[in-house]
């Protein structure tokens, strides 16, 4: 997925729960708008085994509005959010989710209580961008750990076969004694061994 797409991800459900809880018609509906959506969450993880990020970007943001925006005592989920999503994306999207999210909620602003809730998710924005920073870090870190010991596996394989063929290949000589030709098929039995093994990888 492409970062434009991750950015219309978070922004279009978070612009619909703004446009369903302006709207006077929907408002009545709003239980079970969150009931559906929550029902249709489960149905994703029960099926296919995963959360539909943006479905939980949706609900998350329409409950929170729901039971007043910024000055809600379910503010917090916006945390775990933003937090949740750090994990999975990269720094600079972890910051454009803040951001966003502080430019949403600066529009219901109605009280120094409501702007300091606002301003607290400010001053976890640098935290999510680092939480992803490392996170980046520690995947690539992995990657590279990973195909070393591949490489390095596939390198033994063929080294080490060779020489073992070369060695093998002395069992012809008949001066060569009955222990080097067991030390020599237990070194034949090893240079299958290693094929396997690189073959898995």
């Amino acid at each position: 997925m492409s970062t434009a797409s991750k950015i219309l991800s978070f922004f279009l459900p978070l612009l619909l729960a703004f446009l369903i809880h302006q709207s006077e018609s929907l408002t009545p509906f709003l239980p079970q708008i969150i009931a559906l959506t929550s029902l249709i969450i489960v149905l994703f993880l029960i099926f296919a085994q995963r959360f539909f990020i943006p479905l939980v970007i949706f609900i998350i943001n329409l409950i929170v509005l729901s039971t007043g925006g910024v000055s809600s005592f379910l503010f917090f989920l916006i945390y775990f959010l933003l937090f949740s999503l750090s994990f999975q994306s990269q720094p600079a999207l972890s910051l454009i989710y803040s951001l966003i999210t502080i430019i949403f909620y600066s529009t219901s602003l109605s009280s120094t209580i409501s702007f300091i809730q606002l301003f607290s998710l400010l001053l976890i924005t640098p935290l999510t961008y680092f939480i992803s920073h490392q996170q980046e870090t520690s995947q690539k870190t992995e990657s590279v750990l990973t195909q070393d010991e591949t490489d390095f596996l596939l390198w033994i394989s063929l080294h080490l076969k060779s020489s073992l063929r070369e060695i093998i290949s002395l069992s012809d000589n008949p001066k060569i004694d009955k222990i080097a030709k067991d030390l020599l098929k237990n070194s034949a039995k090893l240079g299958r061994s290693i094929d396997q093994n690189s073959d898995e990888i």
